[in-house]
């Protein structure tokens, strides 16, 4: 009896450790306006109280490291699902993530009390052996070069490429133009530039874009009705990689294709 009862106060403590610190963490994220303040209060909240009110519902036997690492195991499957419920109902934003905590946490609660006492768990210290360490460092080994890896790489991953090119008249009435190039493509780019006015070529020069630079030339096109400007590249000069148009009678007009 006593047993039964020291079981049944020691998962309503728990549940009351979750539950309230549930809603200390909600009052701190909700009217704290520092984000640095807000992102420390999170982590308890993604790692450990949800999974901490679900734990004394599975009525497992574990010791006090397993435990743990079923409660981190438990959050991060929480965060999986309530990311694809929350994507899907257009809630991933930090008041939909507490608002799912606070559902998990506690239905958790309520199931748990619904239930009654769990299994009996011996709250001892764990032992701790060479291989506790060795994988300890062997995952934080994983994890730094996860990192490594990632930054060294952050340079390369450019999701958007795309070159900018433009022709632009100095004035209204003006037969002077400016041609420009922007690389965003992460590398440097050798281009052709060719300009024609009414079919007939008016200049083309080699031009080298270093990456993320712009560079511009300016031009004085002869009279005629439009002109048109391709920018072709070095490594494959029979595709038109950009072109540009303009018309040359009354106001200009340039389209990037």
């Amino acid at each position: 009896m006593m047993s039964a009862l020291f079981k049944m106060r020691r998962d309503l403590a728990l549940l009351t450790v979750s539950l309230l610190l549930l809603v200390v963490m909600s009052a701190v994220i909700a009217l704290h306006s520092a984000s640095y303040v807000r992102t420390l209060v999170a982590f308890p909240l993604m790692f450990i109280i949800p999974g901490l009110a679900l734990l004394p519902a599975l009525r497992v036997e574990l010791t006090a490291l397993e435990r743990w690492v079923l409660i981190i195991g438990l959050n991060m499957v929480v965060m999986v699902i309530g990311g694809l419920l929350l994507a899907l109902g257009g809630w991933l934003t930090p008041r939909g993530w507490l608002i799912w905590f606070s559902v998990v946490t506690l239905g958790s609660a309520l199931f748990t009390l619904g239930r009654g006492s769990v299994a009996p768990i011996e709250w001892r210290f764990p032992r701790i052996r060479v291989r506790h360490f060795v994988l300890c460092g062997a995952i934080v080994g994983v994890m730094v070069l996860t990192l490594q890896n990632a930054v060294k790489n952050h340079d390369a991953y450019l999701p958007f490429r795309y070159t900018d090119f433009w022709m632009l008249p100095d004035g209204q009435a003006s037969n002077i133009y400016t041609i420009g190039i922007k690389n965003g493509e992460r590398i440097d780019e050798r281009f052709t530039v060719r300009v024609m006015v009414d079919g007939a070529i008016v200049g083309t020069w080699p031009v080298t874009v270093p990456r993320d630079q712009t560079i511009t030339n300016t031009l004085a096109l002869p009279a005629g009705q439009k002109a048109v400007a391709w920018l072709l590249r070095e490594k494959d000069q029979s595709e038109v990689y950009r072109s540009v148009s303009a018309s040359l009678h009354g106001t200009a007009l340039a389209r990037n294709h």
